[in-house]
């Protein structure tokens, strides 16, 4: 499922004239943001329950520069669930030509605000995730 559509900003550029590496990680962050609010746990739901997601893993893969007014968006996919880490990829490609510029393999939990720790996934949420595993 498409997770964010945008262009590269030119603050997000750096010397090399590219998009620097902190803008890759915000923006996988919003698509995953997106992801949960599409499964009906928006971040104003997560307040109202004190839980929150947190990345306990991500590796990125840079396939093609992005460039300045690079118009991009994410696809996000579920990988695994277990009782506490789902495992998603997204996929960033280039919203006029299609090409893949780059990959993130990402594992979150979801944790209790309060008590500051992971717990197990909800029968319902989980479930809903299981349904959408895709395999290579």
């Amino acid at each position: 499922m498409e997770t964010y559509r945008g262009l590269v900003m030119a603050q997000e550029v750096d010397s090399n004239g590219h998009m620097n590496v902190q803008f890759y990680t915000t923006k996988y962050d919003m698509a995953s943001g997106q992801f949960l609010a599409k499964l009906g746990i928006d971040y104003q739901e997560q307040k109202r329950r004190k839980l929150g997601f947190a990345y306990v893993e991500m590796t990125i893969r840079y396939m093609k520069e992005v460039m300045e007014d690079d118009p991009i968006h994410i696809e996000t996919i579920v990988r695994g669930v277990s009782t506490k880490v789902v495992s998603i990829e997204h996929y960033m490609k280039h919203s006029s030509t299609g090409k893949l510029l780059s990959t993130a393999l990402a594992k979150w939990v979801v944790f209790d605000q309060v008590e500051r720790k992971a717990v197990v996934l909800e029968d319902e949420f989980r479930v809903q995730l299981e349904q959408m595993i895709q395999e290579d």
